[in-house]
């Protein structure tokens, strides 16, 4: 199957959580993160979907034909609104103490008890414009498409918020990063490497647990 190069969101409602309920398809007639209110959804499965979580924030299913193999993953939002420029993190946790796909609050997570090895990875964007800032797997979750299923579902919660303009990456990433870069399936969404830069400290793992 191929792989359209644009994205456009549909947006079908609300959740419980206030969220927008969205899914994003392929579709290479529009312009690269078009959002549609309200409207048709094409009869191809969605690259991402979000919907209401039995316990948390909201679900993201991501497509299979995008990771045919997806790690079984949870998520912990991690906002930083006082960052300068504003951030925010999902941080991914393996383990069955939420159903995979789910995000939760870090005020559910401080009280889940979670060990600190059941932590994957984490990813930190920007929510004014959707530029990816770092992104870290740790070491024993490399080569299981931890990187691509934390993008996927950043993707997914910028769109559900609201948040202006899409997920994409500068030219400025670390040596990993330019490794995972160089198999996107979507590469109109990151530039041309201009500067290495160094690993993503765990500084948001530490966080979710303030």
């Amino acid at each position: 199957m191929k792989t359209a190069r644009n994205a456009r969101y549909v947006r079908r409602g609300r959740l419980s959580s206030g969220l927008w309920d969205v899914a994003a398809y392929g579709d290479d007639s529009v312009a690269d993160g078009t959002i549609d209110d309200g409207g048709a959804e094409p009869d191809i499965e969605a690259a991402w979907s979000v919907t209401e979580a039995d316990a948390g924030l909201a679900h993201v299913a991501i497509g299979r034909y995008l990771l045919p193999e997806q790690p079984a993953l949870w998520f912990v939002w991690v906002d930083e609104p006082s960052a300068s420029p504003a951030a925010t993190n999902l941080v991914a946790f393996g383990g069955d103490r939420f159903p995979a796909g789910t995000i939760i609050s870090r005020y559910a997570f401080a009280t889940a008890r979670v060990p600190n090895g059941e932590q994957a990875g984490a990813v930190r964007w920007y929510p004014r414009d959707g530029l990816v800032h770092q992104i870290f797997v740790a070491p024993e979750w490399r080569r299981r498409f931890v990187a691509s299923t934390l993008l996927y579902t950043a993707d997914a919660f910028h769109q559900a918020n609201g948040w202006a303009g899409k997920l994409h990456g500068d030219g400025r990433r670390t040596a990993l990063g330019q490794v995972f870069t160089a198999a996107l399936r979507h590469p109109n969404r990151a530039r041309q490497l201009t500067e290495e830069m160094p690993p993503m400290d765990e500084g948001a793992l530490g966080r979710a647990r303030e």
